[in-house]
């Protein structure tokens, strides 16, 4: 059961939810399924069992992901 992102196409409201397959997910603000699924910017795991390598391919790139060297989960 997959965790997805949404954007509401009637209030703009931003959310995430557990999609269970067959199943609509609706805004918890205004309860519309008029919805947008919004990209995800999920890190892969490191490949080759190197643990000290990045598991984004964005290090050094632009703004750092939490799995990037000296990223920090709260800005």
């Amino acid at each position: 059961m997959p965790i997805y992102g949404y954007q509401c196409k009637k209030c703009s409201e931003t959310f995430e939810t557990l999609v269970r397959s067959g199943e609509q997910p609706t805004c918890p603000s205004c309860n519309s399924a008029e919805l947008e699924q919004q990209l995800s910017l999920i890190a892969s795991p490191a490949k080759g069992g190197d643990s000290d390598a990045p598991a984004c391919s964005n290090a050094g790139a632009g703004p750092a992901c939490a799995a990037c060297p000296g990223a920090s989960m709260f800005g």
